[in-house]
């Protein structure tokens, strides 16, 4: 199952560009079948400026191809094109993928890429992860630290062929709580390990720890709660953000990760943006019955947020001690309602 391809790279261009691509594949066509042609009377043929193609023309070093070009050819001679679900890094770059729909994610003029963290940790980690993957980056990533105490850090890579490799993929571009964007299509279609892979990548960003608690007065016995996923988006985007979050949802029931019907909006939390929008938290919330507690512990590694992993384990072991000594409790108990 093929992921990313020349052409895909090449559409994450302008228009321009892309004209300017394929201006060029039919100039090298022109020039196999008629190899006396010289690059005036091509241009000609192709309707565009003899200047252009004189530099394709060019038998020299200084000889020239289109930009987009430049980059499928970085990344084609590093083994990332044409790029397929059996590719050795497959695993590690949808989890990189997923968390570019989290804390991470890629400037307007996809001139970064970046991945943010209050842990030093996970950002060396993420940091690590890219340059074996890619160990071509190696001298184009940076880290910053930032916040108003200096309580997070900001990983940034500025190579454009491996930041056009991930618009490829189909990460969102610009700010994502007003920007448009849905998953990738091929998502669906992936094997079960893969799918849990991106998705390990994005809850590393945003899903929350849940809770052992003991239940309300009256009742017996012990429940987890509050094992949610939230993510903002400006009012004027709520109906794309809303069929965003129900794909998310299906996505991960499609992996035996059930949600409650519930999609609540924070309006006790707006916020008013520079840009004149106002943004709001919308929820989803994941069954936590002991059993899906369980099985999303062992499942998601939650690599890129090691202090949650942390947190959840030790959730988890209070519920299991819990359970050893209640050994008549249901596996299946209370889902507390949102």
């Amino acid at each position: 199952m093929k992921l990313v391809d020349e052409q895909d790279i090449i559409n994450t261009y302008s228009e321009k560009e892309q004209l300017s691509c394929k201006k060029y594949f039919e100039y090298k066509k022109l020039l196999q079948e008629n190899p006396s042609f010289g690059y005036k009377r091509c241009a000609k043929l192709l309707g565009v400026k003899a200047g252009q193609v004189r530099w394709w023309h060019n038998k020299g070093e200084k000889r020239a191809v289109p930009l987009p070009l430049k980059k499928v050819e970085i990344l084609r001679e590093a083994g990332f094109i044409p790029f397929a679900i059996n590719h050795k890094h497959c695993k590690h770059i949808l989890r990189i993928l997923g968390t570019l729909f989290g804390d991470g994610g890629i400037d307007i003029r996809l001139n970064t890429m970046a991945f943010i963290s209050s842990f030093i940790e996970d950002i060396n980690l993420w940091k690590e992860d890219l340059i074996n993957i890619f160990p071509f980056v190696k001298e184009k990533i940076s880290i910053v630290e930032g916040g108003e105490w200096g309580h997070s850090y900001n990983v940034r890579t500025f190579d454009r062929s491996v930041i056009r490799f991930f618009v490829a993929l189909g990460t969102p571009v610009g700010n994502k709580v007003s920007a448009k964007y849905s998953l990738p299509k091929y998502i669906f279609d992936l094997p079960n390990n893969l799918k849990i892979s991106f998705l390990d990548g994005l809850l590393s960003s945003e899903v929350s720890v849940p809770k052992f608690r003991t239940r309300p007065a009256g009742r017996t016995g012990q429940f987890f709660s509050n094992l949610e996923l939230g993510l903002s988006k400006i009012d004027l985007l709520e109906k794309e953000h809303r069929k965003f979050l129900n794909e998310l949802k299906r996505l991960c029931d499609s992996l035996g990760f059930p949600f409650t019907p519930n999609l609540k909006k924070d309006m006790h939390k707006p916020r008013n943006r520079k840009d004149g929008h106002t943004s709001y938290c919308y929820r989803i919330f994941f069954q936590t019955h002991f059993d899906k507690v369980l099985y999303f512990n062992d499942k998601f590694e939650l690599r890129y947020a090691s202090n949650k992993k942390k947190r959840l384990r030790a959730e988890v072991e209070k519920a299991l001690a819990y359970k050893n000594s209640n050994p008549n409790t249901s596996s299946r108990w209370y889902l507390r309602a949102k």
